[in-house]
């Protein structure tokens, strides 16, 4: 698929009766903050249960939890997530800019032939897209590694390194595991100085030695302008992604992926599958796009991702 070719997913079906379906790309309204709380204030007792039910029950809502639902509560649900505008704006932005990202890897490494490695939050968002169309994914949480001059302080100032250690095993980041890949292992973050990126790669390589040929340390927002370079309309929307939810990190207020500093590496434990109910409505509004769409798949490598 050529990049030029991807047009924005349809949304209007998704939002009946509702008036703020907008199905131009990442056409966020800045002045219209609608605060989850305020969301909820006239909840029926209906939907109150039924929230409940769905998202109250899971540490992680998965594709294995949407298939559980009937029609009748797919629907319920999909009215009451739609409520919230920018939840469901975050939701079509990061799939419409994942559609960009995937085309382009596609065409350098191979349909699917790559391993999406989300380190700390930034990317988690279009990495959960990535999770729901079956492309093996990965998340490292991490932060705070850009607050030191060398990766030499980082691993003086880290607590918890064997901890954080054994997650990235049970994440599949080890050296047997990579080098009998077939596939890419692309390692991804939001990038400003790439310092973060640096040290990242630096504690693979010195601390735990996890290094192959096949690894890549890549920026997100570097590779989503290059994605879409040739298409001025693409181009404005991966920018306005770039800047709302990367540069001002408000993609983490939809992330199941907790924060995770780095002089408390011993708390890696407490970061499986968990997420706050705005996450968990996050990856249902995405995975109920994806299926209406004929984009959702199962990838059974993912059932240890985060």
């Amino acid at each position: 698929m050529q990049i030029s070719q991807i047009n924005p997913i349809n949304y209007a079906k998704f939002g009946k009766g509702s008036s703020i379906v907008n199905n131009s790309p990442l056409l966020k309204p800045l002045i219209f903050n609608a605060h989850f709380t305020d969301t909820f204030v006239s909840q029926s007792s209906k939907e109150k249960e039924l929230i409940k039910k769905v998202f109250a029950s899971t540490k992680k809502f998965s594709i294995r939890n949407y298939k559980k639902l009937n029609d009748r509560e797919i629907e319920a649900l999909r009215n009451i997530c739609e409520k919230d505008a920018d939840l469901y704006l975050t939701a079509q932005d990061n799939i419409n800019n994942a559609l960009i990202l995937k085309s382009y890897l596609d065409n350098k490494y191979g349909k699917d032939k790559y391993v999406f490695c989300s380190i700390g939050r930034s990317p988690s968002g279009i990495a959960r897209v990535f999770e729901f169309m079956g492309i093996e994914t990965k998340y490292l949480p991490i932060s705070g590694l850009r607050n030191y001059p060398d990766i030499d302080c980082v691993l003086g100032g880290a607590e918890g390194l064997k901890e954080y250690g054994k997650l990235l095993k049970k994440q599949g980041i080890s050296n047997e595991e990579i080098s009998k890949s077939d596939k890419s292992y692309l390692f991804y973050d939001f990038t400003s100085t790439g310092r973060t990126l640096c040290y990242f790669k630096d504690l693979l390589s010195k601390y735990y030695k996890v290094k192959q040929p096949n690894m890549q340390f890549l920026s997100l927002n570097g590779d989503l302008s290059k994605a879409s370079e040739n298409d001025n309309k693409l181009l404005k929307q991966a920018e306005k992604y770039i800047n709302f939810y990367l540069r001002c990190s408000n993609i983490e207020t939809y992330s199941g992926i907790c924060e995770l500093p780095v002089n408390r590496l011993f708390d890696a434990d407490k970061c499986k599958k968990f997420e706050s109910e705005k996450a968990k409505q996050f990856n249902f509004l995405v995975i109920d796009i994806l299926n209406e769409e004929g984009l959702l798949k199962e990838n059974s490598k993912n059932k240890k991702s985060l």
